[in-house]
């Protein structure tokens, strides 16, 4: 009878033991009803600037969590394990050996902590924050994670759309290929160039990629420099009509507006040898080649136009209006020499007092061009073209007759019919122009300009 009574009284000890415990966890976890709660629910139906993070209306304020450091204007001891806000003055005591902290100087503004994935905000003007405060640092915590998130993503897609230095380093040496410069490149066809023993598609080829690089000034004297020039005007006498076109062809891109490759071009010898080719050459792209060459080496180069007219360029240019299927090559010709003399009229039209324009006036007063062509009969050579049917044709050798519509009066003359009908053609022409409200006028230029000879010549005639 004792024993079972001792079992009852332990056995209700037991239970009442359990059901304090029960109780004790039951009161800890349950939601407090404490007004300083925060409660933070989504905002289903908000459609504004707080971007769906609202605060329940029952509590606008909240005591702040005596976990994170509360920093103030004095020093205070920072606790073991206490999160720290950023941008605070932070010290160790020597005396103590403890962690103190507090605002800087002038510093009263919200700081925000983070420790871990947790963080927050710190308010040192008072222990409670208000409802607005509270949606900006939940929006700023959000921008922050969304930053983070899309910096990421953002570094993961450039990585996969572009290669390491190295890497790429690697593949080209496995493809045995090697990145040069200009310089380099030009090193080496130069040294191809002056090879004798090149084969003639071999020779082609450098000459093709030397044409690419020399319309560069830079390149073009560089490759003069290497000692390139020389090789170049010796290929203009190749057995082969391609070389000798492609050669003619490297020459005026080089020198083309290129003052230091013309000098050079010409004290190679280039000029007589495209001259002598200009007029014996049987093949009609390497006279055109060579026409070109020819141009670009001459221009804005009183020097050289003294070196033309000597060595019988200006023969050469005029030989061409003797032989059939030349007409186009003509009308570079007359082209080419209305725009010489515009140069120098140009020049003689500047202020003469400057000295570099006084040098460059005597230069040209040594190439006698209009007066050399007036001997050789350009005036009854240049209107022929007027028969042209291509209005551009016709455009430059009106330009060419109106430049020199004093000197060849009497020659022009003889083309008064053929420019009376040109007159009619194109007042029509300029009148149709007008009713359909054209911008640039192109007929009524060249009635104009057909006009301005023949007033010129009907002067010539009254008289």
């Amino acid at each position: 009878m004792v024993n079972t009574m001792k079992i009852f009284l332990t056995v209700t000890l037991v239970m009442f033991s359990v059901l304090f415990y029960k109780i004790c966890v039951e009161s800890a976890t349950s939601p407090s009803t404490n007004n300083g709660a925060l409660t933070v629910v989504p905002d289903q139906d908000s459609g504004d600037e707080d971007d769906g993070v609202t605060v329940s209306e029952e509590l606008s304020e909240i005591e702040y969590s005596d976990e994170v450091f509360y920093p103030t204007k004095d020093w205070q001891k920072v606790k073991k394990g206490q999160a720290v806000p950023s941008g605070l003055h932070v010290r160790l005591n020597l005396e103590t050996g403890e962690k103190e902290a507090k605002l800087m100087e002038g510093d009263d503004g919200m700081k925000y902590w983070k420790e871990g994935d947790r963080q927050g905000m710190v308010n040192p003007k008072n222990k409670f924050f208000s409802r607005d405060e509270l949606k900006q640092a939940l929006k700023d915590f959000k921008a922050e994670a969304v930053d983070e998130e899309t910096t990421k993503r953002r570094e993961e897609s450039v990585k996969k759309k572009f290669r390491k230095y190295e890497d790429l380093k690697k593949d080209l040496a496995s493809m045995n290929m090697d990145i040069k410069t200009d310089g380099e490149i030009i090193t080496t066809l130069v040294e191809r160039l002056k090879q004798a023993n090149t084969e003639i598609k071999e020779k082609r080829n450098t000459l093709t990629n030397l044409e690419f690089y020399l319309h560069q000034i830079d390149n073009a004297v560089m490759f003069c420099d290497m000692g390139g020039m020389a090789p170049l005007v010796r290929l203009l006498n190749h057995t082969h009509k391609d070389l000798r076109a492609e050669a003619a062809f490297v020459l005026g891109s080089a020198t083309q507006s290129n003052p230091k490759v013309q000098v050079q071009a010409v004290e190679t010898g280039s000029l007589p040898q495209l001259i002598r080719l200009l007029s014996t050459d049987e093949d009609m792209t390497v006279r055109k080649r060579v026409l070109f060459s020819i141009s670009s080496l001459i221009r804005q180069f009183p020097f050289a136009q003294q070196k033309f007219l000597q060595l019988g360029g200006l023969a050469a240019l005029s030989q061409l209006f003797s032989e059939k299927g030349t007409e186009k090559l003509q009308l570079k010709a007359i082209t080419l020499l209305n725009d010489l003399l515009l140069e120098q009229k140009h020049i003689k039209e500047m202020n003469p007092d400057d000295s570099s324009v006084k040098l460059r006036i005597e230069q040209y007063k040594e190439v006698p061009l209009l007066e050399t062509m007036l001997e050789q009969g350009w005036c009854e050579m240049i209107p022929r073209l007027l028969d042209a049917s291509e209005h551009d044709v016709r455009e430059k050798v009106l330009q060419a007759m109106v430049n020199l519509r004093d000197p060849c009066k009497h020659s022009f003359s003889k083309s008064f019919h053929r420019l009376q009908k040109l007159q009619a053609e194109y007042k029509e022409l300029a009148e149709e122009e007008k009713v359909d409200g054209a911008d640039d006028e192109y007929f009524t230029t060249l009635l104009n300009s057909v006009n301005s000879v023949i007033v010129k010549v009907a002067e010539k005639e009254e008289l």
